[in-house]
């Protein structure tokens, strides 16, 4: 099963605003389990739409994207309303050597 996951954060003191991507495919095995398992864990994206408050203007946005064999979710949060299990997910990906990432224009 093909996963991918791409996060894009902007906002903060600099307003940069970098993606990151992570497909299960560029992971060994048992990460790309791990993977799916992170996001299946999750259980966010039907509590997206409350969570996704106006940004204060420093305040850090999230928008994590998951294609999951084709099937995309996208949800936005801000520093202060990303879930905790978001935010694990966003820190394990970081710690990843097989994600890409790139500074984008907004």
């Amino acid at each position: 099963m093909s996963l991918k996951l791409t996060v894009v954060r902007g906002g903060g003191l600099a307003g940069l605003t970098r993606q990151t991507e992570l497909a299960s495919e560029a992971l060994p095995a048992g990460e790309a389990a791990e993977l799916h398992e992170l996001v299946e864990g999750a259980e966010w994206a039907g509590e997206a739409e409350a969570r996704a408050a106006p940004a204060n203007p420093d305040e850090m946005s999230y928008e994590v994207i998951v294609d999951d064999s084709g099937r995309t979710t996208m949800v936005r949060f801000t520093e202060q309303t990303l879930p905790e299990p978001i935010r694990l997910l966003i820190a394990w990906m970081d710690s990843r050597p097989e994600r890409r990432q790139s500074i984008v224009p907004r």
